[in-house]
């Protein structure tokens, strides 16, 4: 699980957000748009932790069939996104990355993900979504 400690991860979350800072100019002191990701063979047990998630005020996006990037076959695994608009330091994203790991095995899902974030309002089409998030995925 790369997501174990939060000691590890600090380092790489404050580039991501200093690179956010100095690159895009954002203010991560204000409100921005979370992303995280889990990924199993089941369907219905992302489903489920996306609507425990949901009662956590997290918003449920979808399960996503997940293509392989050359051929763009099913790998027979999906991808559950849930979404939060909140505020992060490196530390407080780094717990919540612990805390989701843990989630994840707890319902026995293959694997947590990672997370991105990016500005709020910002996710209006596929192409600007690229090149408008910062990403931290395994």
């Amino acid at each position: 699980m790369e997501f174990k400690d939060t000691e590890s991860q600090l380092e790489g979350i404050e580039k991501i957000f200093d690179d956010a800072k100095r690159e895009d100019g954002w203010n991560l002191n204000e409100e921005m748009l979370y992303s995280f990701y889990f990924v199993d063979e089941d369907v219905d047990k992302l489903e489920r932790l996306g609507l425990k998630l949901e009662e956590d005020e997290y918003d449920f996006v979808d399960v996503f069939e997940l293509g392989d990037e050359e051929t763009d076959e099913s790998t027979g695994e999906y991808l559950l996104h849930i979404d939060k608009v909140e505020i992060h330091t490196p530390e407080s994203l780094a717990k919540r990355n612990v805390e989701f790991a843990k989630l994840a095995e707890e319902y026995e899902i293959k694997t947590y993900d990672g997370w991105e974030f990016g500005e709020v309002g910002d996710y209006d089409d596929e192409e600007g979504e690229e090149e408008e998030s910062r990403t931290q995925r395994t």
